[in-house]
C-alpha cells in the first residue's frame, strides 16, 4: 500500500457544520480535521460520491462561513472534502482557538478513519 501524502498540516475539531447540496442545508455534520485544504465530516447515512459539488455552512469566530466544496471520498465515518479555495485565514483561526484543548495530528496512512 503507499503511504498518503500531505501537504497541510491537520488540526483535530469538533464543529457543527452543515451540508448544502443545491443551495439548501442538506445535513447536519461535525467536523473532525480540519486543515487549509479540506475537512474531515463525520455524518451518518450520507451517500454523496466523490466529485460531488457542495458547500460548507458553519459558524466560526463570530462570523458565517460559506465555503464551497468538493467531495473526495466517503465511508461508513464520513467524508472528506477539499475546499475549492485553501482557507489559510479560517485554518489558522481555528486551530488558535482549539490547540489549547487538541494537539495537531501527525501525518497519518490512509487507514487513518479522520483523513481530510
Amino acid at each position: 500500500m503507499v503511504g498518503e501524502r500531505r501537504y497541510c498540516a491537520r488540526h483535530r475539531l469538533d464543529l457543527p457544520v452543515y451540508i448544502r447540496y443545491h443551495k439548501r442545508p442538506f445535513l447536519t455534520a461535525t467536523a473532525r480535521t480540519v486543515s487549509s485544504g479540506g475537512m474531515f465530516l463525520s455524518v451518518k447515512a450520507l451517500t454523496l460520491p466523490p466529485g460531488t459539488q457542495i458547500e460548507l455552512e458553519l459558524r466560526a469566530l463570530g462570523k458565517r462561513w460559506l465555503l464551497p466544496a468538493i467531495v473526495i471520498h466517503g465511508d461508513n465515518s464520513g467524508i472528506g472534502v477539499m475546499f475549492q479555495t485553501t482557507q489559510t485565514a479560517l485554518f489558522q483561526a481555528l486551530i488558535d482557538d482549539t490547540s489549547a484543548a487538541m494537539p495537531p495530528l501527525v501525518a497519518a496512512d490512509s487507514t487513518d478513519p479522520l483523513r481530510a
